[in-house]
């Protein structure tokens, strides 16, 4: 698993879009979508319930991404004072 992989599900569970994580990072639905399917594999879980144009985490993704939640807040907090120190 990459932080890429990571970002993609974050994201997209913050949307509950696929499509609208893609426009945030300027990659097409299908690069996200298999993204989150590789990941969901490496883990050996489903971490959404998906319908038609529909995602939904379900528990086993809403404790990854609580998870990542605090993650991102600190990495992007470190990025923040390493950029102002510069």
């Amino acid at each position: 698993m990459d932080i890429l992989q990571l970002r993609y599900f974050y994201e997209s569970a913050n949307y509950m879009s696929i499509s609208k994580t893609a426009e945030k990072y300027d990659v097409p639905p299908s690069s996200v979508s298999a993204s989150i399917r590789r990941l969901e594999k490496e883990l050996g879980v489903k971490l959404f319930e998906r319908s038609a144009n529909r995602i939904t985490l379900n528990d086993k993704g809403k404790v990854v991404h609580d998870s990542l939640k605090r993650i991102f807040e600190e990495m992007d907090a470190m990025l923040q004072a390493v950029s102002a120190a510069a």
